[in-house]
């Protein structure tokens, strides 16, 4: 959105936001200064998901890594 990019990791249930305008190899996780923008863009996301009908996604309890 704009400049900003959310990444959601499900698997991990963590969050990176990065400013693409000033950090384009999104070297710099911005999530702890920006915890509003964290908030704004993760609703937007909900709401896209929610017009898209996307289907949602949930962390697999059972699963193991095996590395």
């Amino acid at each position: 959105m704009g400049d900003w990019k959310l990444i959601e990791f499900y698997e991990s249930n963590s969050i990176e936001l990065y400013n693409l305008k000033n950090d384009l190899s999104e070297k710099e996780d911005l999530s702890l200064r920006f915890p509003k923008k964290v908030i704004e863009l993760q609703n937007r996301l909900r709401e896209l998901q929610k017009s898209m009908n996307a289907n949602s996604s949930r962390i697999n309890p059972n699963f193991k890594k095996s590395f």
